[in-house]
This record gives structure tokens, sequence and C-alpha cells, in this order.
């Protein structure tokens, strides 16, 4: 509790909830370890729940591999759009790979399985805090305030607002909206810089969009420089304090893309939440494994400490292995 009031962007939040969580469970089972009703009670509810996460694990290859093809087939062929299909591939190879490794019966093979083995587990963990982290953390900025609304660029089509765009522009004028008094309105940030294939700058054409859908000209202050996330919090921050407008403010998103959009705003010192829209089905996978992997990037000690697992069980398991 005191570190999500501290700070609901901090991916340590995901860490604690994945380690409450797995002492409760320890506690449930030993108080239910003494009574033989609340046993069979426990029992009935872990059978219930785990069937179908079972199921869902067993399925999860699968689906992604199916995933991935149908994100390639829609979306360009690139490495981030096929983390999908690479991570299918990869939940359904380990296991062969890992058994191959064993069947040899030597240190080297047999220190190289666990040392897979660990890393995948490692990897498990990570994700399973980043999950925890984004779920909670999607809960919690939905109630934030903010004196301002910053939304994120995308790239234009023919010079246009695409539906992905659209969405993050709606919920920014509901967001402004929720948050207006009649003697303090919200203003909205357009934020994003004019692309290499693009007639004109994102800023321009959202405020364009956001003054047709009925928001005033004086709630939109445009912001056409910017080229990434970090300068279109920079940007946007500079241009708000310019015209007088304090923080906190709320960054508006895709729903994949709204925790590290937090993260990085926490590590720019900006006092700022972030919010998303929800994403086509096919193209979430990708995209949050993608945001997944930028900001383990960012994780340095998480990194340092699976490296350190993986080599640690490695050494451990040759040397059992070459002493036997």
């Amino acid at each position: 509790m005191w570190s999500l009031r501290s700070d609901p962007r901090a991916l340590r939040n995901g860490v604690l909830v994945v380690l409450a969580v797995h002492y409760l469970l320890g506690l449930v089972a030993v108080v239910a370890s003494r009574s033989r009703v609340l046993e069979t009670v426990t029992d009935v509810v872990f059978l219930v729940i785990g069937i179908p996460v079972a199921l869902g694990l067993a399925l999860l290859p699968l689906l992604l591999v199916l995933d991935g093809v149908l994100m390639l087939r829609r979306e360009s062929r690139s490495l981030g759009n096929a983390l999908s299909l690479l991570a299918g591939l990869s939940m359904i190879g380990l296991p062969v790979v890992l058994v191959v490794l064993i069947r040899h019966e030597n240190p080297v093979t047999g220190a190289l399985a666990a040392g897979l083995l660990t890393a995948q587990v490692c990897a498990g963990l990570l994700f399973l805090f980043f999950a925890a982290h984004t779920v909670l953390y999607a809960r919690i900025a939905r109630r934030a305030d903010a004196r301002a609304v910053i939304v994120l660029g995308a790239g234009l089509v023919a010079g246009q607002v695409p539906p992905l765009l659209a969405a993050r522009l709606r919920l920014a004028v509901a967001a402004a909206e929720e948050r207006s008094a009649p003697a303090a309105r919200v203003p909205i940030v357009p934020s994003g810089g004019e692309g290499p294939d693009e007639p004109r700058a994102e800023g321009v054409a959202m405020a364009e969009w956001l003054r047709r859908e009925g928001v005033a000209p004086e709630d939109v202050l445009v912001e056409d420089r910017a080229r990434t996330t970090r300068e279109n919090l920079r940007f946007s921050t500079r241009l708000l304090h310019s015209r007088g407008v304090p923080e906190p403010y709320l960054i508006v998103t895709n729903d994949y893309h709204a925790p590290r959009a937090a993260m990085l705003a926490r590590s720019l010192g900006i006092d700022a939440q972030a919010v998303g829209c929800p994403t086509a089905l096919y193209y979430w996978p990708s995209a949050y494994l993608r945001e997944f992997v930028a900001v383990m990037v960012e994780q340095r000690v998480l990194l340092v400490l699976s490296g350190l697992t993986v080599t640690g069980m490695t050494g451990l398991v040759w040397l059992s292995l070459t002493a036997a």
C-alpha cells in the first residue's frame, strides 16, 4: 500500500503484488490444512480455478503462433510485429530442446538444459511482474487527477487521423471533460511532429480533428515537433509550463503502451499518469510483448539478477554432474 501511494507507476508494485499473492495463497493453504472442511473447500476452489488456467497455458503457445501469423499478414513484417509468433514457437520448441539435451546425459548438455530452464522461469517471472503491474496500474490511472491531457501521436494516413489515433483523441476528450469545471477548463495537447513519410505534423492533424469534434480552439495546445515518446512528454510539458498550466497531467495513448509511457514520465520527473484506449485484439499480444521487452531493457537490476541466477544454476549443475 505504501508503494502504491508513493508512486503507482513503479514496476516494483507488480513485484510486490506477486509476492503478496504468493504468500497469501501459502497462508490460505496452511490455515486450510488445520480443518478438513476448509481443506476440501480450498481444494475445490483451486481445482475450479486451476483447470481453466492449465488449459489456457497449454493452448497459449498455439494461440500465440496463430496470432503472430495473423499479425504478419495484416501488418508490416518486422521483428516487433513477429514477437507473438516467436514467443509461441519458443514455448513449443523449448521442451523439445530440453529433452534432446537431457538424453545426452553429460555435464555440458545437462548444465545447458538447466540454464535454459532457469532462463525460461526467470522470463516467466519477469513477465508476471510486468503483467501484474499493468493490470493494477490501469485501475489506478483511470481515477488520476489532471490539469491537462497530453495525447501521444501516431502515424497519419494520407495526412489524416487514422482510427487508432482517433480512438486516443476520443478518450482524451472524455478525460478532459471529466476533469473540467466551468471556471477551470482542462486543455488538450495533441503531440507529434512530422514523420519522414507524412505531409504534415501529427499534432496539427490531431488539433484539426479535435476542433471538428467540437473542442474549443482555446482548449487545444498544439505540440508539433516531437519524434519520440520522450520528446512528446518533454515538449508537451514545456508548452504547458509556458502557458501556466501546472502538473499533474494525464497522458493518453493505447492500452498496451500506457504503463511504459507512465514509467517514462516518472524517469523524466514529470508528474503524470497514463491511460490507454482499447487496441485491436489481434494486434495486442505482439504490441504488449514489445512493451515488455522495452521495459525490461531499462530494468537493469532485474536483468542482472536474472543473469546471475541463470549463470549460477548452470554452473552448479555442471559442477554437480562433473563431480558425479
